[in-house]
């Protein structure tokens, strides 16, 4: 594969959990920034986390760190455009910060997908929809961004419905790994990781 920039979308404000930086609670003894970012990097050749609080804590997980940037406040499509400004590479692989647990062939899926449909992005789709936010497109798609988010538009799956897409089949992979956003989720994460953690 052609290298890869990996971007970790942690800007939101995590409202759902009493305003907690949640990539960085404590997941089974261990944030959970730091989990996901030891199953991305060995996929990528590039590690950016794009966050608009706490930068010195997720400093230490990545290659660097920068904030949403000149649309900040305008959702997660901030981020991406920002980590897009200032990657390295040619293609970058975008998850979000509360992923307990990604695929570690997350980047060789979303390629093989693309390649496959010939199509300028790739995208999850967990079975019972599709995760915009898990994405692999190009850095060329910047401007396009640019236009859409300074024409008002905040969106991900309106935009990224402007492009071709292809799907990356996750059916197989529990839902609750791609995100946890309440108590409950969040519960049942440190649940299922436990017994996968006991088996090992």
């Amino acid at each position: 594969m052609e290298p890869i920039t990996g971007i970790v979308l942690c800007g939101g404000e995590a409202k759902r959990l009493s305003g907690e930086e949640k990539p960085l609670k404590p997941l089974l003894g261990r944030p959970l920034i730091e989990r996901l970012c030891l199953r991305l990097r060995p996929q990528v050749a590039e590690l950016m986390i794009v966050a608009n609080r706490a930068q010195a804590d997720y400093a230490r997980y990545a290659d660097r760190v920068v904030d949403d940037g000149a649309h900040r406040g305008r959702g997660p499509l901030a981020g991406i455009a920002a980590g897009l400004a200032v990657a390295r590479h040619a293609w970058v692989l975008c998850v979000t910060g509360d992923a307990p647990l990604i695929p570690e062939n997350l980047a060789q899926a979303l390629t093989e997908a693309r390649q496959r449909e010939r199509a300028e992005v790739a995208i999850v789709d967990d079975g019972a929809g599709r995760q915009p936010l898990f994405c692999l497109l190009p850095r060329k798609l910047l401007p396009d961004l640019r236009a859409y988010l300074d024409a008002g538009g905040t969106a991900p799956r309106e935009w990224l419905s402007r492009h071709r897409l292809a799907l990356a089949d996750y059916r197989h992979w529990p839902r609750w790994a791609w995100s946890a956003n309440t108590p409950e989720e969040w519960a049942a994460a440190e649940a299922e990781l436990g017994k996968r953690e006991s088996a090992a």
